[in-house]
């Protein structure tokens, strides 16, 4: 008896005892919902929070390694104050740096971007290449109180309830098309976001389970969209600085991959490459062969900057990233640059260098008129 009171004891103490992230260190781990889960946050710890137990989670994630999750329902309370914080789950990892995300904007209470689902490729999100419909939607929050959070996920598709009895977004194509993966939770934010998670659970779709959400119409895209694009491998975004007119070995050998763009044309370009320190830029290329001398019309979009080069003369540069332009300028990518590419009769190369610092890493072009011309 004497035993088990000190296991007992040592038991309920450990949940008072908070876990930090430690780099170069072993994974840090901490019990809650009967799970085991990984710690990557400044800090994790259980709790009683209103009433019950609750995993306090600030700045950071945690990862239920052994959660083979493919098809099924994640559900969970979380609480949370007004302050700005991203928070939500994560499923369908393949690792740490590519998985299927949903989370909540909790200081943008009843905004058409309250919630917003992205794919996270190499470590970067996607929210400015996925916007608007089918990947943000409005929701109201009850801060301090618990939020009761609902995610259906069924092949290609999810839908996401929040205090509600239908779904408030339905997500139609879910863009990692990873199978399956182990799953998550976020609380993170500028100074360091916290969340209290409660009453967690995931298990797989059972009868009556399923989705039920319809497709929202999604925004136009202009005719003539390019679909395919080559990618280079990353460089350094200085590297160019200055440069209107490129050299022909900037551009040999160095490593050209092939890049379909997304359902709505833009080109997510994370699926090729990691954004880091001196490696946070590459060229995105296509070739335009032309009947003769010629001028066409090209639409396009970028995240974060671009240096647009036609026949390695620079023609266009600009900045559209998050803030770039005012503080509440977003960066969302559509097709809302347009420019006149002068074309020779003959072979003409377009080379976007496009440079990213966070939020989605992406190009897109569009020609209409594709009247004596062959866009390869």
């Amino acid at each position: 008896m004497r035993m088990f009171a000190c296991s007992l004891l040592c038991y309920i103490l450990s949940l008072a005892i908070p876990v930090y992230a430690q780099d170069d260190a072993s994974p840090q781990y901490i019990q809650f919902a009967d799970r085991n889960w990984r710690v990557a946050a400044r800090e994790a710890k259980v709790e009683q929070h209103m009433g019950r137990e609750a995993l306090l989670l600030i700045n950071g994630r945690v990862w239920l390694d052994d959660a083979a999750f493919e098809d099924g329902v994640i559900e969970f309370d979380v609480s949370y104050g007004d302050g700005q914080g991203f928070i939500g789950p994560m499923w369908r990892a393949e690792n740490d740096t590519r998985f299927e995300e949903l989370y909540v904007r909790s200081h943008l209470s009843g905004k058409p971007d309250a919630v917003q689902y992205t794919p996270v490729e190499n470590n970067l999100s996607a929210w400015q290449i996925f916007s608007g419909p089918n990947a943000s939607a409005a929701i109201d929050h009850k801060f301090g109180e618990w939020n009761r959070v609902k995610i259906v996920v069924s092949d290609d598709r999810a839908d996401f309830y929040f205090n509600s009895d239908e779904p408030v977004l339905h997500i139609p194509d879910l863009k990692t098309d990873i199978s399956e993966g182990y799953i998550g939770l976020r609380a993170s934010g500028r100074g360091g976001a916290d969340a209290r998670f409660s009453n967690f659970s995931v298990r797989p779709l059972n009868e009556g389970d399923g989705i039920v959400g319809v497709p929202e119409d999604p925004k136009s895209l202009p005719k003539g969209v390019i679909d395919t694009w080559q990618v280079s491998k990353p460089f350094a975004e200085p590297d160019l600085q200055g440069v209107t007119t490129l050299r022909k070995s900037s551009t040999k050998n160095i490593g050209w991959q092939p890049l379909n763009a997304e359902t709505n044309g833009i080109a997510n370009l994370a699926r090729l490459a990691d954004s880091v320190e001196n490696a946070d830029t590459v060229f995105v290329r296509k070739i335009i062969r032309s009947d003769k001398d010629q001028i066409k019309e090209m639409k396009f979009g970028y995240s974060d900057r671009v240096r647009l080069y036609v026949n390695d003369e620079l023609v266009f540069a600009g900045n559209a990233g998050w803030r770039a332009r005012d503080y509440r300028f977003l960066g969302t990518v559509g097709f809302l640059d347009m420019i006149g590419i002068k074309l020779e009769k003959g072979e003409n190369e377009i080379i976007a260098a496009v440079s990213e610092t966070f939020g989605g890493w992406a190009f897109a072009g569009a020609i209409e008129d594709r009247s004596g011309i062959d866009v390869d």
